[in-house]
Order: structure tokens, then C-alpha cells, then sequence
């Protein structure tokens, strides 16, 4: 990991330097796509440096917790959904500069993250950010279009001019939006736009869903094997969203003794924009 950082140091220093003196556009954090398995506890000498197979990375996920559903929408994209019932798993907000390797400790089943748009504001809230009734950041008016909220430990998503304090406990600003009441709501000429690794949430009729792209894709697409995906097996999900960011894709899930992590993106950076489940009380007596 030293080595990782190092690099990465490097990188942004070389990226600040070359700003020097010109009136370019804020340098992009590109973070590398890893994902693997941590053995707890963590060894210093962990590394973040390689990537499994989709293939090996699904099973990684599918032996983590066997209340999780997790399944492959699209197994050359590298695309994964894991299925949370509401009657077993609560949704929170954990707000910017949440270390997905900390949610876990402190008790969450699975996290889901995404961020880091620019090097000088890496965990800076990107819009709207309400964190148990308190608004941390405030709701712009312009750049994203969705605001994910949560509500009695349930997800749900609503456009941003609908939105209002007390709608719920805990939001923040998203997008773009991929589904909108159970419709692909981008344009095909989405793929004009760059291709980025992507994480996304989706509001069901019984389940949360998470999910990830493991190889840059356009939402376009993300969005056609989506609708495609429930239409298969018959869910019932009106609403899908991006995370902010687009720059860096966090799925999270650690084993049921604890002995392990799952991963895909580094679990020990801060995010942007996190997303935690944890099992509801009654679904652990």
C-alpha cells in the first residue's frame, strides 16, 4: 500500500506542477481499479495494486455473507448487483471522507462508495449532503440531478427539484439518474462522454440494490443491461443512480467471522460519497 501511495503522491505533485503558472481545469484524480480480498487484521504490508477476474471477484463477493444475494448482470462489463431484502438490511448515509474499511469495522455488512472528482477537493460534498437532519452541505441548482435519501433505514431517490428538508433523514445530491420510474432515463449520446468505472444504487419494490461496474462503461449501457436484468427476474425497480464522482467505484462486503474483506476499490482511501447497509435488529435476533 506505501508503494501505491507513493505513486499516486507522485502523480498528483506532477499534475500541481504542470497547473503552475496556467489557468487549465483542476486536475482528475484516476484512481487505479483494484479489487481482491483482505485477510483481517490487516498486515502492513497489504497491498492495493492487483485486480481479480470478474469471475473470481463474484465469488469473493458470494462467500462474504450468504443473506447477501450477489449476482452478475453482465459478466463481460464486469457488472454486479448485490440484492439486500429491507426486511433484513437498513440503508445509511455516511456522508464525505468515510474509509470503507472503517464502516466495516463498525459494523455494516456491505458499503458502496464512489468519489474522488478532483485532487484539490478529493472528499469535498458534491451538492447536497444531509446527515441525520443536519444539512452539511447545501442542494446546488446545478451538475447533479438526483437526490438519494434515506427513510426508516429504506433508500429512495427523487428528482432534485422535489426535494425538501424533512423529506429525509439522511441525503445527498447523485446522479445522473440511469432509471427513472422504471425507465432508462439516458440518451444513447451519453456515449459520446468518457467511459468510467461506475457505482450505482437502485430503490425497489422489496430490496436495495448495489452495484458496480468493474470496467469503464458509458451509464447508457449500465442502464440497458439494468432494465434488461429486472426485466429477467421480474423486479420491480423504478429508480437507479449513479454516485457521484464517476473517478472511483467502491463495493465493500466483509465475511461473516470477520476474518476477511472483500473488495473492489481500495477500501482504505476516503470517498466522496458513501453508501452503508447494516442488518436491521430484528433481523438478527
Amino acid at each position: 500500500m506505501g508503494a501505491w501511495r507513493s505513486a499516486a503522491a507522485t502523480g498528483v505533485v506532477a499534475a500541481l506542477l504542470g497547473l503552475a503558472g496556467c489557468q487549465e481545469p483542476a486536475p482528475r484524480f484516476e484512481a487505479p481499479i483494484v479489487s481482491g480480498v483482505i485477510t483481517l487484521p490487516m498486515p502492513d504490508s497489504q497491498r492495493f495494486d492487483a485486480q481479480l477476474s470478474p469471475a473470481g471477484l463474484l465469488g469473493a463477493f458470494s462467500r462474504s455473507n450468504p443473506a447477501i444475494s450477489i449476482d452478475a448482470v453482465d459478466d463481460e462489463a464486469g457488472i454486479l448487483v448485490a440484492h439486500l431484502p429491507f426486511e433484513a438490511f437498513e440503508a445509511a448515509i455516511l456522508g464525505t471522507g468515510v474509509r470503507a474499511f472503517d464502516a466495516v469495522r463498525d459494523g455494516h455488512v456491505l458499503v458502496l462508495g464512489s468519489g474522488f472528482v478532483s485532487v484539490f477537493n478529493p472528499v469535498k460534498p458534491l451538492g447536497l449532503l444531509q446527515l441525520d437532519g443536519e444539512t452539511m452541505s447545501e442542494l446546488t441548482p446545478h451538475g447533479y440531478t438526483r437526490i438519494l435519501g434515506v427513510r426508516n433505514g429504506r433508500l429512495a431517490v427523487v428528482g432534485r427539484g422535489d426535494y425538501h428538508p424533512g423529506l429525509f433523514e439522511s441525503a445527498m445530491q447523485v446522479g445522473p439518474g440511469i432509471i427513472q420510474r422504471g425507465r432508462l432515463d439516458i440518451l444513447q449520446r451519453e456515449r459520446e462522454r468518457p467511459a468510467f468505472i461506475r457505482a450505482f444504487a437502485a430503490s425497489c419494490e422489496d430490496r436495495h440494490l448495489a452495484g458496480i461496474a468493474q470496467v469503464p462503461m458509458h451509464l447508457y449501457d449500465v442502464g440497458t443491461a439494468l432494465t434488461g436484468y429486472f426485466e429477467l427476474l421480474g423486479l420491480s425497480c423504478d429508480e437507479v443512480v449513479n454516485l457521484s464522482g464517476d473517478r472511483e467505484a467502491l463495493l465493500a462486503l466483509p465475511s461473516v467471522d470477520g476474518q476477511s474483506i472483500a473488495y473492489f476499490g481500495n477500501p482504505t482511501l476516503p470517498k466522496a460519497s458513501v453508501i452503508a447497509f447494516a442488518a436491521r435488529p430484528t433481523a438478527t435476533r
